[in-house]
């Protein structure tokens, strides 16, 4: 007998296991939403504060292993959390049995939108990354509609239909998507699909006035699981989890709304890191420059020197030290400036440092890499832009970005690359080694950034396109090198 065959599977016979009504449809099932949410919402029903089961929907045409394995494991899966208490590593595990289903949009279509009759659903959660709050023309008849806001417009016509335009029966958003204002950003792309399509103006009230879209802010470290480690932790649990979320302790939860939220999730009262508050735009702002911005500049340039990870990323000679440099010279002073707010935001970005450092999670920065041109966009453009309004220049920024253009035109070598395959393509097909900055040019016009005016645009691609000209012209390591000639690294470490 093999050692595999020596562990118990997730079935229905697991001890934990429970049936409980779908209160929750979550859009998406990736790492950080099970590492996250769902863990969040299991420990929840554990103490007795909710009884809400989830259920999980696939909304990506392409295949995919962690949904089929979700449905075989019975919505079951182990959470491994990482984190150090009064000085001292722990780890925490948790077998995490919220989700009770999987349903597929573009396989069973008709399957979420039974979902979407359900007489408990009450919440919708969703992460479908910064590219997913998006509007693209779409066809709410198509089963499924291509994009996401397509796709929940349609499936929220279906439940206004179905109870009659009931107004007790609006859903509650909480979108995880890291982008500015995300539950009114989608709030407003829905009703505009509804409003392309002709649907009923008493649709489009019932949406505006009885479905809730709230602005959140998500935080939790949340990497990829090598298969050695996995394997060994399967051994270790005697289960066969082939979907262990590995994430660090730390999480915090914003959401921004009033107490009917708190009443309806009131996730905190069993000690869990959600703050539900007025406006978290500050924090938002905060957070997203320092710990995504410093992410998405470390996976552009950490893996043209041979980084794989977020913590060879920060241990390395160079890339650490440009990592501090970015956070102390370009993102801090674009955060607000007062004595208070500036001594808070130098914490938070040490303690983002020490979380990097984390040798217990193996954060590919390959995965960060995922639709990495609409992250930096949201990410670490805005410290760009701030950079020049206060008349600085944002050289580490702006060298982050050219990494970024270069290698997914491919002239590095192998470096994965994982975006909209039309994107790559329009920019692959325009790249000039020899005018790089009419290149980058070209290719910002085709997206339409409407943040860029026609003089930051023509700013951004011509320093950007220096730093290409630098890369192309010799060794990644000593273009890097260059870039921080003449800095003191006396940043807190």
């Amino acid at each position: 007998m093999t050692r595999v065959e020596l562990l118990r599977p997730l079935d229905e016979a697991t001890p934990g296991r429970q049936t409980l009504p779908i209160r929750i449809l979550q859009v998406g099932a990736g790492r950080f939403l099970r590492g996250f949410a769902d863990w969040m919402v299991h420990r929840a029903n554990d103490a007795g504060v909710l009884r809400h089961g989830i259920v999980v929907m696939k909304i990506t045409p392409r295949p995919d292993l962690v949904t089929g394995r979700l449905a075989e494991q019975n919505g079951m899966f182990h959470v491994v959390l990482d984190g150090v208490r009064d000085g001292r590593p722990f780890t925490e595990t948790t077998l995490v049995t919220a989700v009770q289903s999987v349903v597929d949009a573009h396989r069973d279509w008709d399957a979420c939108r039974a979902v979407m009759r359900g007489e408990a659903l009450s919440l919708v959660v969703s992460n479908t990354t910064e590219a997913g709050i998006a509007y693209a023309a779409d066809d709410l008849q198509a089963a499924p509609p291509a994009t996401f806001p397509a796709k929940m417009t349609a499936l929220l016509h279906e439940r206004w239909l179905h109870f009659a335009g009931d107004p007790r029966r609006g859903l509650s958003f909480l979108p995880c998507e890291l982008i500015e204002h995300n539950g009114a950003a989608l709030r407003s792309l829905v009703v505009r699909h509804a409003t392309e399509a002709a649907l009923a103006p008493e649709f489009v009230d019932w949406v505006t006035r009885h479905c809730r879209f709230y602005d959140t802010l998500v935080d939790r470290i949340v990497p990829g699981l090598p298969e050695d480690e996995a394997t060994g932790l399967r051994a270790a649990l005697g289960y066969d989890d082939r979907l262990i979320v590995r994430g660090e302790h730390y999480a915090d939860w914003a959401i921004a709304g009033g107490p009917a939220i708190r009443d309806e999730f009131p996730l905190d009262q069993v000690g869990l890191p959600v703050r539900f508050m007025a406006d978290i735009q500050p924090y938002r702002e905060r957070k997203v420059r320092v710990l995504n911005g410093a992410h998405t500049a470390l996976a552009a340039v950490g893996p043209l020197v041979g980084c794989r990870t977020v913590l060879d990323a920060v241990q390395h000679p160079a890339v650490g030290a440009y990592l501090r440099h970015l956070l102390h010279d370009e993102v801090l002073p674009s955060l607000p400036q007062d004595t208070g707010e500036r001594a808070e935001s130098g914490e938070y970005a040490t303690a983002i440092l020490d979380r990097f450092r984390n040798p217990a999670l193996q954060h590919l920065l390959a995965d960060i890499r995922l639709n990495a041109l609409s992250k930096w966009r949201t990410r670490n453009l805005p410290v760009v832009l701030d950079a020049w309004s206060r008349g600085r220049g944002a050289d580490l920024g702006l060298f982050a970005f050219a990494c970024l253009l270069t290698s997914y035109v491919g002239v590095f070598g192998p470096v994965e690359v994982r975006d909209d395959e039309a994107l790559l393509a329009r920019l692959r097909a325009g790249f000039d080694a020899t005018l790089p900055g009419r290149w980058i040019a070209d290719f910002i016009a085709s997206l339409g950034w409407p943040e860029l005016g026609d003089t930051a645009t023509t700013r951004l691609a011509a320093e950007t396109g220096a730093h290409v000209r630098t890369l192309l012209a010799g060794e990644r390591a000593r273009a890097l090198s260059a870039l921080l000639t003449g800095r003191t690294d006396d940043k807190p470490r």
